[in-house]
């Protein structure tokens, strides 16, 4: 089975949604509380999440989002959407000339083959050429599995913070990824 990474395309929107909803509720659960997760899994479907995505991919498409990337980790075999990885500018301070990983999911069957790895490492490339040498990204502190694949490819916690959804407040740590010219010599071996 041959497993690539390749940039996502409006086709692939439904598919990207129900990756999304599917794998947030599968992963998510126990790790935010009760009551968010239920919300979201009332609340928010595959077709909502993907007339989302088809709104960002437009917005690329169109140059009006022209620092967004979104890249797919598919299944060769039978054209599975199996991982999912977008990137964009930071908008937050201290952080110039910096990247964010806003999502990224592997459907639970597909992890620990490297794919995350795989497509941070295609996220990191592409934002590195728009300029943005150093990358974050925000995890959920009850995330142990995540906090662990970030440290792996060589992330640190710089910031301990807060989000508020619904009212709800789940503490996340924000992930620096470092910049690359100073954690080796080259983004391949890095990530």
């Amino acid at each position: 089975m041959g497993l690539i990474i390749r940039a996502a395309q409006l086709d692939d929107v439904p598919a990207m949604g129900r990756l999304t909803v599917a794998t947030f509720l599968a992963e998510h659960r126990g790790q935010i509380p009760e009551e968010l997760w239920a919300k979201r899994r009332d609340e928010w479907s595959a077709a909502d999440s993907a007339r989302n995505w088809a709104r960002t991919l437009q917005a690329i498409a169109d140059g009006t989002s022209p620092r967004v990337c979104i890249y797919l980790a598919v299944d060769e075999l039978d054209d599975e959407v199996i991982g999912i990885a977008m990137g964009q500018p930071a908008h937050e301070e201290p952080w110039a000339n910096t990247g964010v990983i806003t999502v990224l999911y592997v459907l639970h069957a597909y992890q620990g083959r490297g794919l995350g790895r795989r497509l941070v490492r295609v996220v990191a490339r592409h934002l590195r050429e728009l300029g943005m040498p150093a990358l974050t990204i925000a995890v959920l502190r009850s995330n142990i599995a995540a906090q662990r694949f970030y440290e792996a490819i060589g992330g640190r916690v710089v910031r301990v913070g807060e989000i508020e959804e619904s009212g709800l407040r789940p503490s996340r740590d924000r992930l620096r990824l470092g910049r690359y010219r100073t954690m080796g010599p080259s983004v391949d071996r890095c990530v």
